[in-house]
């Protein structure tokens, strides 16, 4: 990893380079100091945390993309629970390799309300 001194901060700050009264620094805070400063905290999938706040509409038919977002799931994840599903349209035409998957509102607010329930 290679930090130019802007990046890095100032190592004077650091509490363990001010000397004791011997004048001979703590190396094993100093250590651990410098390890907080170059350590860059994990980027974590923060999609799958955030909640978010849809309005799901009875009569509107919805795509993979959209349950995906409403289930808070991937797409994959998201074609798997549509096919499972009781009442889903399949929109493709009969020889079409791609699936047109659909759903109404109201069997998505059922299929929610089955998994909260139980």
């Amino acid at each position: 990893m290679n930090l130019s001194h802007n990046e890095m901060g100032n190592l004077n700050n650091i509490p363990s380079m001010k000397p004791y009264a011997w004048s001979k620094p703590d190396l094993t805070k100093l250590g651990h100091d410098i390890y907080d400063l170059l350590r860059v905290p994990e980027k974590r999938q923060t999609w799958k945390r955030r909640v978010i706040d849809v309005e799901i509409t009875p009569d509107h038919l919805y795509g993979p993309k959209e349950v995906m977002v409403v289930l808070c799931v991937s797409y994959d994840t998201a074609v798997r629970t549509m096919q499972r599903m009781k009442r889903t349209a399949d929109l493709a035409k009969p020889r079409a390799r791609k699936r047109l998957l659909r759903v109404k509102g109201s069997d998505l607010r059922e299929y929610i309300q089955g998994k909260l329930e139980g």
